[in-house]
């Protein structure tokens, strides 16, 4: 009894065994020949250079065989003659088949297809001929399917691989998320595993099968940070470094991988602070950094007359004599008032714990004229040209409507009278003083651009520009300057008779100003527009004009008698040209360009 039923449920695991491998087993392909025969003009089997000898010292025959299908793989293809020898070889997408002579049938095979066995060849292959066989297979059939990856966050930007099960499958990279987090791509239906990398994320891996092809299949990967988002403060004026990297001024909020960093913050005239900040992931830090520490000298200030009130920086510091501790080192602008006298500027140098002596001299307030006029002779040209009085005063620089870089509007003051040349520098000046046109990089001026006495000067580069004033000091025994920034911008707005213009003496740009809409594509001669509050002409259009700044940002700080920045790459010039936009020719506006630069654009009004 034990030993019969033991008997049968042996036979039935044998029939489930059976039952489950005709399931699994995959249909199989077929092929077929679609024609064989002897090419009787064909001698390739004859040929010196593929000619095969067998063993019997016979000629071995070829058959040439091809495939309906372009895309099948001809070295598949198992060619067995039973007996008979063969050989195999592939030439220009045909296989050769060599085959002794008196083979009648052959049986071909493919993994993965239905063997043809024993094919009646129905000829009798002879020794040295050429034969050809045609075959036809069934092109393989690609199910496709449509598979979304949605990663989180959307901005990750993160990279997907795949591997597929298929024997042979690499991973493969499959693209990039866009901006919506979202990567699609059809792919053949199989079982893969994934990959997906982003910056600042742990790589997440998954798996997934594609088995209908009518079903879109979506895979959502939320992705774990590395990172933090730090918030870094500082209560000083100074820019923050991370390793070394500048991340910010005072302030920087960002995202950090979890680890250890170096905080340094740097200041001007300071020592730097430094210090390490510890980061966690995944949790939101902020960190209060040390102030970098001033590093310090003391002024003291003597002045003739004594009481003079003494400013620093634009900031009251009291009266003469005194001595001023407690100053950051560097350059500091020390400006002395008082009534009947002319206000005086200097800049000294502060060291560290030294005391910088000054004792300046205030000079009685003199006539003022509301314009000067001055002669100059030379090379032949004798050019008369005056100068406009712009009174010292206190404006608000820059527009809250313009560019970025004319903002923020702070408060200026000049503190002393200064003139302005009437007009642009002329050609006619220019050539009394040089003795020919700029010529440093083979400019010169032009018809096209506008060429007479009257016309501004142009083609002139800072340097160009530089040289023409110590001649012309020379020649005068004055000393003509450039204007700077603010004492240009506070002329072209009309000084203490401003009238809040938007251009220089006007807010209807074509009064006051020759630009690419009036111009003509040419520079125009001086004084053609009306003139501004001051009587100053073509301070919007004509040229560029230089100033003595090097260019930098505004401080949203009052400032007296400014300078611009420290150093920089490149020199301010402002008021617009012939060749610019209307919106360049606003008093507001500002430019910069290097010190070499020259342009039919470029040119140069005096200031004393």
């Amino acid at each position: 009894m034990n030993r019969l039923l033991s008997l049968r449920i042996a036979a039935v695991l044998l029939l489930l065994l059976m039952g489950a491998a005709s399931t699994m087993a995959q249909p199989r392909q077929k092929f077929s020949v679609s024609s064989f025969g002897l090419d009787q003009f064909d001698l390739t089997a004859k040929n010196e250079a593929y000619k095969k000898v067998d063993g019997n010292g016979s000629l071995y025959a070829i058959i040439k065989v091809t495939s309906t299908n372009p895309d099948d793989d001809l070295k598949a293809y198992n060619f067995n003659f039973g007996n008979m020898n063969s050989l195999v070889e592939q030439h220009d997408g045909e296989l050769w088949v060599y085959v002794q002579r008196n083979a009648k049938m052959v049986t071909i095979s493919r993994q993965g297809y239905t063997t043809i066995n024993k094919y009646d060849l129905q000829t009798t292959i002879e020794e040295g001929r050429t034969y050809t066989m045609q075959l036809s297979s069934q092109g393989k059939v690609v199910k496709m399917q449509m598979v979304l990856f949605n990663v989180k966050p959307a901005d990750s930007k993160a990279m997907i691989t795949i591997k597929g099960s298929a024997t042979g499958d690499a991973e493969t990279p499959l693209g990039i998320t866009d901006s919506e987090g979202l990567l699609a791509k059809g792919l053949n239906q199989d079982t893969y595993t994934y990959k997906v990398l982003a910056e600042g994320y742990h790589p997440s891996e998954g798996r997934f099968t594609l088995n209908d092809q009518n079903q879109r299949h979506e895979e959502t990967i939320t992705l774990r940070p590395m990172y933090s988002v730090i918030t870094l403060n500082v209560t000083s004026d100074a820019d923050i470094y991370v390793n070394g990297e500048q991340k910010g001024r005072r302030t920087w909020k960002g995202k950090l991988n979890a680890g250890t960093y170096q905080v340094e913050c740097r200041q001007a005239n300071h020592r730097p602070s430094v210090q390490s900040i510890t980061v966690e992931e995944g949790t939101p830090q902020t960190f209060s950094l040390t102030a970098p520490t001033p590093i310090t000298g003391s002024l003291s200030v003597l002045s003739q007359p004594l009481n003079a009130t003494i400013y620093v920086d634009g900031k009251e510091q009291g009266v003469s004599p005194i001595i001023l501790n407690d100053l950051l080192i560097g350059e500091h602008s020390i400006s002395l008032k008082k009534a009947g006298y002319n206000d005086l500027t200097q800049t000294v140098t502060v060291k560290e714990n030294e005391t910088t002596e000054v004792n300046l001299t205030l000079n009685n307030i003199p006539v003022v004229m509301d314009e000067k006029t001055f002669t100059v002779k030379g090379h032949g040209k004798t050019v008369t040209f005056k100068m406009k009085l712009v009174k010292a005063g206190t404006f608000q620089m820059g527009s809250t409507t313009g560019y970025d870089n004319e903002k923020p509007v702070h408060s200026v003051t000049l503190t002393k009278d200064y003139y302005m040349g009437e007009t642009e520098v002329t050609q006619a000046l220019w050539y009394a003083v040089m003795g020919q046109s700029p010529t440093s990089d083979g400019s010169k001026w032009e018809s096209k651009f506008g060429k007479g006495d009257n016309y501004p000067a142009y083609n002139i580069s800072y340097e160009d520009s530089k040289q023409f004033l110590t001649k012309l000091n020379q020649m005068t025994g004055q000393t003509f300057r450039f204007p700077t920034e603010a004492e240009w911008e506070f002329a072209a707005k009309g000084g203490t008779k401003s009238k809040g213009y938007m251009y220089a003496g006007s807010n209807t740009i074509d009064d006051v100003a020759w630009y690419e809409k009036n111009s003509g594509d040419k520079t125009h001669v001086v004084a053609g527009k009306n003139a501004n509050e001051l009587g100053l002409y073509d301070m919007s259009g004509n040229v560029w004009e230089w100033c003595y700044d090097w260019y930098g940002s505004y401080s949203s700080s009052a400032q007296t008698n400014p300078t611009g920045a420290v150093s920089s790459s490149r020199r301010v010039d402002r008021g617009g040209s012939w060749r610019g936009y209307a919106t360049f020719c606003r008093a507001a506006f500002r430019y910069s360009d290097g010190p070499s630069i020259h342009g039919s654009t470029l040119g140069l009004r005096l200031a004393l």
